[in-house]
């Protein structure tokens, strides 16, 4: 941690909550270490109910048998207190900066860029840190540090496939991986433990989308993305799904061409019954040469993603007007 227990104003927000509230987690454990084991020197305010009245109670307080206190307010920013209750704060504040006390601001997300406190605060604090959502190269160094911290460890497939399923959520991906890890055991995590275990975000328009990218349907297809998008599903993880349901359509389709029964393709694939089921209207509507077209179209958009600049929605959204 970069700072003292000084005199000062601390301020941690951004869209990454996990790793913020680990920071502020990191906070109090310390202050509890080095100046008030029993805790009772900290004090937790939020946004939603605050009043300047219960702040300046606990912020002019010396510390019990201890020579600061923390006080901790969360949440206020976005809470939109009024205009009045901010500027009165403000003056308060700057007139705490010759307090013992220290005084951390912790919001769960983007503040609004307008608001005064804001400019305040990233002017005065002491210590100050946005929590930005990891990059794909951040996040996978993120998660291998976390499991090693853990005493786990992981195949670079298995993280990079739960990665596709689950996105940039830290809280789920630790949460994934700590269930991973207990599964595993002393083991290496594998692709196939993250298939079996991780509870993706599917759901049934996913194969919706696949049958109307099959069908040349682009508005159907297109606002079946933007509901997948729109449930938090990241842009890799449903090209992922798609390009595994071609991939099953393609086979399937040679194997009804060989006019093998539902039972028979059961026993030569070793998929389950229901899912050959589900997807055999979707085989018999389109020639298997469209569907290898198609399947091409998404291997070669799957390499795009990973060599071009361009947004991934946007890339989803130009092969679906292509297709």
């Amino acid at each position: 941690m970069l700072f003292e227990f000084i005199i000062m104003f601390i301020f941690l927000y951004g869209e990454d909550t996990y790793r913020s509230s680990q920071k502020l987690k990191e906070i109090k454990d310390r202050f509890k270490r080095e100046k008030d084991p029993a805790g009772i020197n900290i004090t937790t305010l939020d946004g939603e109910n605050f009043t300047l009245e219960k702040f300046n109670n606990v912020a002019t307080q010396s510390g019990f048998l201890v020579n600061k206190r923390l006080i901790i307010t969360k949440n206020l920013l976005t809470a939109k207190p009024l205009k009045e209750t901010i500027d009165a704060l403000i003056e308060l504040l700057t007139n705490l900066k010759d307090s013992d006390n220290v005084f951390v601001f912790w919001e769960n997300g983007e503040p609004e860029q307008k608001n005064p406190l804001l400019k305040f605060l990233s002017k005065n604090a002491k210590y100050r840190q946005i929590f930005f959502p990891l990059t794909t190269g951040r996040l996978t160094a993120w998660l291998k540090n976390y499991l090693k911290k853990n005493g786990g460890k992981i195949e670079t497939p298995a993280l990079d496939l739960l990665i596709a399923f689950v996105g940039n959520d830290l809280w789920q991906l630790t949460n994934e991986l700590d269930k991973l890890f207990a599964f595993a055991k002393d083991k290496t995590i594998t692709a196939i433990d993250v298939q079996e275990l991780v509870q993706a975000k599917l759901n049934e328009n996913i194969f919706g989308l696949a049958d109307a990218i099959a069908d040349g349907n682009q508005a159907v297809a297109t606002r079946l993305l933007n509901e997948q998008l729109a449930l938090g599903l990241n842009e890799t993880y449903i090209l992922f799904m798609i390009i595994r349901q071609f991939r099953m359509l393609v086979k399937l389709k040679s194997l009804v061409e060989q006019n093998l029964t539902p039972v028979e393709i059961v026993k030569k694939t070793g998929w389950k019954l229901f899912v050959v089921k589900k997807i055999l209207p979707a085989s018999k509507k389109i020639s298997l040469d469209k569907l290898k077209t198609i399947y091409q179209k998404l291997v070669k958009l799957e390499q795009k993603f990973k060599s071009t600049s361009l947004p991934k929605q946007v890339l989803l959204d130009l092969f679906i007007i292509e297709i």
